[in-house]
């Protein structure tokens, strides 16, 4: 039997430790992963020892330094210290024998995220379970790709008939052992998982703030749309195992716990009778276009060009290609821009099934606004009121693509024009 009602999710930070231990109540699992900002310190030590192979006195002093006013607790204090000492042995050892620094960060940091869920349990007087024996990942090539059934089968087995637990958040292993990274807000995507697995009633995401930019109602489509944007409070990838089992989440300001937040469930209260319900901006990305007539007819282009990237670990964040077959576009994170750029030319160079031959390839930096609303499906003239609104304002669209499921339609700008875009489309949501 499941005693467990609700799952709440945690970014830990120094000045919300207490905030934390006081949410960790019977009935509850809170998942916890440390900060950016710790993240960082471990990214700065293992890159000095690994990538530099240099001494790392002040960078470990740095990681010590936080992690000492993390929590008092005296049991916490002891495994902290014996964390420490581990982390500084582990890499010198990592370093003898070159170990990937990827395999090395990931592995740290996931011991890392388990001391802070640790930290919490201790202060809380709560059980605390390492959330990578939870999770259970395949890798396709870097890619880190659940394994749901094993997933939900480890998460029944380990917390159920539990009253209160602290779960560390973000990594998950290999059937083989390996540690990986399940990506950007990983305690949110736990958060679901576990809820999902053990049919809990709510969710909480806590954030700083007070929910999703003062939004009451989101259905879990809005917020998907929503939390696309690298800006987000989460991804929208952590929203999916919830949907699926039907879960509302609430959306939670960690200082504010009282504060009703954003709720995101299948259904939006009806607070407003516009069709459009909000904008959202992705910022510093680059629109690498792909050219040529070599692309007539040519089966498989697309699929080598994306299959490069995927291999390369590089997130695609638009993509739209003409019916003429000319030319494919689509936006990577400004820091991906030459190295695709770079693939690209490599495939068009070297790949004898695909005669690339005469294509081009141009960056191009920008930004891309979205506007989502779930009113906005079988509605005739959003997009044509949309575009007519940024005529009028002088902004020029570089690209353009609508969602088949027609709830939102994004459009790519230069980034000079944001601002203009921004104050012509607010009229309407």
């Amino acid at each position: 039997m499941n005693n467990i009602v609700l799952v709440k999710s945690f970014v830990l930070r120094r000045d919300s430790f207490n905030a934390i231990v006081s949410q960790c109540v019977p009935g509850t699992i809170a998942v916890v992963r440390p900060e950016k900002a710790l993240i960082n310190l471990f990214h700065s030590l293992i890159h000095k020892m690994i990538v530099e192979k240099q001494p790392a006195t002040a960078e470990l002093g740095e990681v010590k330094t936080y992690l000492d006013a993390v929590s008092d607790n005296p049991v916490y204090a002891k495994k902290k210290e014996d964390f420490i000492a581990y982390v500084e042995d582990y890499l010198r050892k990592a370093t003898s024998y070159s170990v990937p620094v990827v395999s090395v960060e990931d592995y740290i940091l996931s011991q890392c995220a388990n001391l802070c869920a640790q930290a919490v349990a201790y202060s809380a007087n709560v059980e605390a379970i390492d959330g990578r024996d939870l999770v259970v990942c395949h890798l396709e090539g870097s890619v880190p790709v659940f394994d749901w059934a094993a997933t939900n089968s480890e998460i029944a087995v380990k917390c159920n008939n539990k009253s209160s637990l602290v779960i560390s958040g973000g990594y998950a292993r290999t059937p083989q052992g390996m540690v990986v990274a399940i990506g950007k807000g990983g305690a949110n995507m736990m958060a679901s998982l576990v809820a999902s697995a053990l049919k809990v009633e709510v969710i909480e995401f806590y954030v700083e703030g007070e929910g999703i930019n003062g939004i009451t109602s989101m259905t879990y489509d809005e917020a998907a749309h929503y939390c696309a944007a690298k800006s987000a409070p989460f991804p929208s990838a952590a929203l999916w195992p919830a949907k699926k089992a039907g879960i509302p989440i609430v959306v939670k300001g960690i200082m504010h716990p009282d504060f009703p937040g954003t709720k995101i469930s299948s259904l939006a209260e009806p607070t407003t009778a516009k069709t459009v319900s909000g904008l959202v901006v992705d910022k510093d990305l680059n629109l690498v276009t792909v050219y040529g007539t070599g692309l007539f007819g040519q089966v498989g282009a697309s699929s080598a060009i994306f299959s490069a990237l995927a291999k390369a670990g590089v997130n695609i964040r638009f993509i739209s290609q003409t019916s003429s077959e000319y030319a494919i576009s689509f936006a990577v994170n400004d820091k991906d821009g030459e190295k695709v750029r770079a693939i690209v030319n490599d495939i068009t160079a070297n790949n004898p099934l695909t005669p690339l031959d005469d294509i081009m390839v141009v960056n191009r930096e920008v930004c891309i606004l979205t506007v989502y609303g779930s009113r906005m499906k079988n509605v005739p003239g959003v997009s044509g009121k949309m575009f007519s609104l940024l005529g009028e304002a002088g902004v020029n669209v570089i690209a353009a693509s609508q969602s088949g499921e027609e709830l939102s339609i994004s459009i790519v700008l230069d980034a000079s024009d944001l601002d203009k875009a921004q104050k012509a489309l607010a009229v309407l949501c």
